[in-house]
């Protein structure tokens, strides 16, 4: 009964076959290694908010991850932004390329802007928006306005991806590739690709 399934999730299980076979020193080490940004992260929040009775939440430090990586800057106008703007909602989480597009919430199909630009973005890629509105000024926040084409493009090959742990570098050089992706075309399903946990994972989560 489709009325009473309020939420679904798909989780697989990577970590079995990657820690397979090493002691339990190494599988502590490795995870250790895994959690260091989101750890990081949440220092740095810790360190913002001290003091004034906020609640730091999952979906918070999420988004700062996302901050992180991209070095507290909107990749679209290239203004700097806080943790308090992050808090409370002047910049949010953009869709690199459209959700209805590329139905995916991993960190790296994400880039966080202002409001005021994502609305401004509209069902666009990142690519395109920078082309069509390059130099414009932002509606309702006349201190932005978007990059041009060739510093958007000069900006994300900039971009750190080289640092952190196997799945941090993987994260950051991804979301590198979709920024620079003029138009998003979905690749046909394969048989191969059930081999693939990434697809396995699409596949269930187109299904149900």
């Amino acid at each position: 009964d489709p009325s009473r399934v309020k939420k679904v999730v798909v989780e697989v299980n990577r970590n079995l076959p990657e820690l397979s076979g090493r002691t339990a020193k190494q599988i502590k080490q490795e995870l250790g290694q895994q959690l260091a940004n989101f750890k990081k992260v949440s220092a740095r929040l810790e360190k913002a908010f001290e003091g004034k009775g906020i609640r730091i939440t999952s979906g918070l430090i999420r988004k700062a991850r996302i901050a992180e990586d991209l070095g507290w800057e909107c990749p679209y106008t290239g203004k700097a932004f806080d943790e308090f703007d992050l808090l409370y909602g002047r910049v949010d989480k953009d869709h690199i390329i459209p959700r209805s597009e590329r139905p995916s919430d991993s960190l790296d199909s994400m880039v966080i802007t202002f409001s005021e630009v994502n609305r401004m973005k509209g069902k666009r890629t990142a690519y395109r928006f920078i082309e069509a509105c390059q130099g414009q000024t932002v509606e309702g926040r006349p201190e932005l306005s978007i990059k041009t084409l060739a510093n958007f493009e000069k900006d994300v090959v900039a971009l750190e991806a080289f640092k952190g742990h196997a799945d941090d570098k993987r994260r950051k050089k991804r979301r590198k590739e979709f920024m620079l992706l003029p138009d998003y075309v979905e690749k046909e399903f394969t048989p191969r690709d059930l081999t693939q946990t990434s697809h396995l994972v699409r596949l269930a989560a187109q299904l149900l």
